[in-house]
């Protein structure tokens, strides 16, 4: 996975800083994609193998372990209370034992 982030990273650095990319042609291709107007992508192969890359990121992203940051957001002991010193709390079949 670390492997695969820094591949996409050099790509993308390689394309803005040594090796131009067309981006007007890539522009024109991904509104083409949005708009159902498919246009052909340019035939730059560090252009493709980044998009590769990211389109492989994209399919591994939710089984991998990144995905378990955005679920600290999501976890039960973050989102109930923390007073159980201050009130007790009984399951309801316990409060029908205590009567």
């Amino acid at each position: 996975m670390l492997v695969l982030l820094l591949a996409i990273s050099s790509t993308g650095i390689a394309m803005s800083f040594y090796l131009g990319a067309d981006v007007i042609s890539v522009k024109s291709f991904f509104i083409g994609l949005f708009t159902f107007d498919i246009q052909y992508i340019p035939p730059d192969p560090i252009l493709i193998s980044h998009l590769i890359m990211v389109a492989f990121l994209m399919i591994i992203f939710p089984y991998s372990k990144l995905l378990h940051a955005p679920g600290l957001f999501f976890s039960p002991s973050r989102n109930q209370v923390d007073n159980a010193r201050e009130k007790r709390h009984i399951s309801k079949w316990a409060a029908d034992l205590e009567k």
